[in-house]
């Protein structure tokens, strides 16, 4: 097994990968610049012999014929990853992940670009191989959408979604989406040091035609192997969201990730209450403070009330060493439930928050890190049974909504 393939390359395109890679790089590197179908058999041939973890494609050939040469790949080797070696021009990006490429590069791009993305799809590769080698990639397996819900804001909801999304993806690279559900004021992005050049405003802007295609080319990639649906980029364009759309984009990811994870504003608003319809699993973030836990017992009361009961739930107790007098069991005992992870305080949060680099990546050895550790582990693990929305809990919904609109 070598490392790097250079499919339809040239001798430019060539030299810029070794001098990337200090002048060696493992793996044979070769040109294939025709479009016939015998050559790409060849090469298809040529890959399956030398069993690389990445290939690149291009930049010697048109658009048309790397393009396809990349769906082929992607559908006869699936543990490879591919990077399209091209001019992100107009819809470049959007056809390239249709075909399948893991990640675009500019033939034109400094060294350091060409070998942090290379050993970025390397690294996926590897996971990729290890993944279908134990057995842990399963199309048929129920993908779990899970909503991170708090009654009130300043919980730590966003720092708990962003964690856990990196570290299960971390183990499940490309299998990971995190959607940005506080659609007026979310910051999953600014969390993640994102600067994402399509929002959900571009998703839902396509209306009637909007579509898997569409959701994947408005994704972010995180290095980590996680994609990010950011939210829009001001208050107004959230008006043009709906709950349904909302619906529709979340059933189209569920079908693609194994783990849709959806951070959602405090309270009970329309998109919170979409979010976990959808859900398979509601993880509940409450602070160590009176006036949390207490909202955190209503808004329990207030899912009984509506009928979201089918989902499994998860309780997640932030800044659990706070010395405010109130004990662990106490806050059980209000709430009804057991806490499945207590996540102790530490200034390295609002630290990584601001920096924009989540703790599982900045100081994995720290107690809270090790915290979202045993999250990530909590959801790793195979659930106990497989719920879903029926249609009584739908209407008991939409019955709750009806009651606040007149409110």
């Amino acid at each position: 097994m070598s490392g790097i393939f250079l499919a339809g390359s040239d001798d430019s395109w060539e030299e810029s990968v070794r001098k990337a890679f200090g002048g060696t790089i493992s793996g044979e590197l070769r040109a294939w610049n025709e479009s016939s179908e015998d050559d790409t058999s060849k090469t298809l041939g040529d890959i399956r012999s030398i069993e690389p973890l990445v290939v690149t494609v291009g930049p010697a050939l048109g658009t048309e014929s790397a393009l396809k040469l990349c769906s082929e790949i992607d559908e006869s080797f699936p543990e490879i990853c591919v990077v399209l070696v091209s001019e992100p021009g107009d819809g470049v990006f959007e056809r390239a992940l249709r075909s399948g490429v893991r990640d675009v590069v500019s033939p034109l791009a400094d060294g350091s670009e060409i070998r942090e993305t290379l050993d970025r799809a390397k690294d996926t590769a590897l996971k990729r191989r290890s993944n279908l080698s134990s057995g842990t990639l399963n199309t048929e397996t129920q993908s779990r959408v899970i909503a991170v819900v708090s009654p009130k804001g300043g919980a730590g909801k966003t720092a708990i979604s962003t964690n856990l999304a990196v570290g299960l993806a971390q183990q499940l690279p490309g299998q990971v989406v995190v959607m940005d559900l506080d659609v007026q004021f979310g910051d999953v992005g600014h969390a993640l040091r994102l600067l994402p050049e399509r929002t959900l405003s571009d998703v839902v802007a396509q209306g009637s035609r909007l579509d898997a295609t569409v959701v994947k080319a408005c994704l972010t990639p995180h290095p980590s192997g996680l994609f990010v649906l950011s939210a829009p980029d001001t208050p107004a364009e959230a008006d043009d969201v709906s709950p349904e759309q909302i619906t529709k984009i979340i059933e189209i990811l569920a079908k693609d990730f194994k783990y849709v994870i959806l951070d959602t504003a405090a309270g009970l608003d329309e998109f919170t209450l979409t979010a976990m319809e959808s859900a398979t699993d509601l993880l509940l973030v409450c602070a160590t403070d009176v006036a949390s836990t207490r909202s955190m017992r209503k808004e329990i009361e207030a899912f009984d009330q509506i009928g979201l009961t089918t989902q499994r739930r998860h309780f997640a107790l932030n800044r659990a060493d706070a010395r405010v007098g109130l004990e662990i069991r106490d806050i059980e005992g209000t709430i009804g439930m057991e806490v499945n992870v207590a996540i102790p305080s530490s200034r390295n949060v609002p630290l990584s928050m601001n920096q924009g680099t989540p703790i599982l990546e900045s100081s994995p050895r720290t107690p809270v890190a090790r915290a979202y550790g045993e999250l990530v582990n909590h959801f790793l693990a195979p659930p106990n049974d497989s719920p879903t929305l029926t249609t009584s809990t739908e209407a008991a919904v939409s019955r709750f909504r009806r009651k606040r609109e007149v409110r």
